[in-house]
């Protein structure tokens, strides 16, 4: 029987996450604040992080304002190792304790494989698999201590199978997930859950941030090249919280999603032949805006 109120239950008995503590990065936009939003509406105690400060902080005031909840903001780069460990380190001497920790920065990179610049990949790298795997260690240290916790890596269906013109940002999801499902057997005698969540297309500003690691087309940063809009953040965040309540394994949130992985899984030369049509369309697209763009 646990006497400390703040030590967590692996199954939450009257399925609350009330005054649990969660942390979330990549907290100031998209899939990250939709998960804020849906951990502060369930009464979590919440510290955030992520580079845009004063994002950050707005975030954190609408979600104490609506919910009545304490939230704590720790600017955070998430590609520094030392940073994600100081985060971890900080929300437990803040709170006492951890429950949740929410790995959801990420970064993308667009470019053929045999053309991404080096560097650029090693920050995709840093940004979407170093940084969560030191932020991962330093949870599990203090969860070891408080009875358990939950572990959440937002990763993508592209872990699942290749990206045309992604193949660096599928490489680091590919990574994450291998380690997140090593990490769920290791850690089961811990009390501790590894919940992996792989959306697919969102309707959030993530292309806009990716890297164009393109040769000739570094200039094009920023610009918005992803195809179609994507189902709504908020689905995904309150898609998540039910996965920590429940200790969901592997979670997927539309049935479209979870039809393209089936398919690449099960159908391997037709998928085949779909990715070779989809990297001539998207070359073909982007090819078509690059010289819309120089032509004005």
């Amino acid at each position: 029987m646990m006497t400390d109120s703040r030590r967590p239950a692996k199954r939450l008995e009257d399925n609350s996450l009330k005054g649990r503590v969660a942390v979330v990065t990549g907290a100031s936009r998209g899939i990250g604040t939709a998960i804020a939003e849906a951990l502060a509406e369930e009464g979590c105690r919440l510290v955030l992080a992520a580079r845009s400060v004063d994002r950050l902080e707005e975030v954190a005031a609408n979600l104490t304002r609506r919910h009545g909840v304490e939230v704590v903001t720790i600017p955070t780069d998430i590609g520094d190792e030392s940073q994600a460990r100081r985060l971890i380190e900080s929300a437990a001497d803040h709170f006492g304790s951890l429950d949740i920790l929410v790995n959801n920065a990420g970064v993308g990179i667009y470019g053929a494989v045999d053309e991404l610049h080096l560097d650029d990949l090693r920050h995709v790298f840093e940004v979407n698999f170093f940084g969560p795997m030191a932020a991962l260690q330093e949870a599990v240290r203090v969860m070891r201590r408080n009875g358990g916790g939950t572990l959440v890596n937002v990763s993508s269906i592209v872990g699942k199978f290749p990206q045309p013109l992604g193949g660096g940002y599928t490489a680091t999801k590919f990574a994450l997930q291998g380690a997140s499902g090593a990490a769920r057997a290791e850690l089961k005698r811990d009390n501790i859950d590894v919940v992996l969540i792989c959306p697919g297309l969102t309707d959030t500003e993530f292309s806009e941030h990716s890297r164009i690691s393109v040769p000739g087309a570094e200039h094009r940063q920023g610009e918005r090249h992803s195809l179609g809009q994507g189902v709504e953040p908020g689905r995904v965040g309150r898609r998540t919280v039910k996965a920590i309540k429940r200790g969901e394994r592997e979670v997927y949130i539309t049935l479209f999603d979870r039809a393209l992985v089936w398919t690449a899984i099960h159908l391997p030369a037709f998928f085949h032949w779909a990715l070779v049509y989809v990297t001539r369309y998207r070359r073909r697209r982007f090819e078509e805006g690059t010289a819309e763009g120089d032509s004005h």
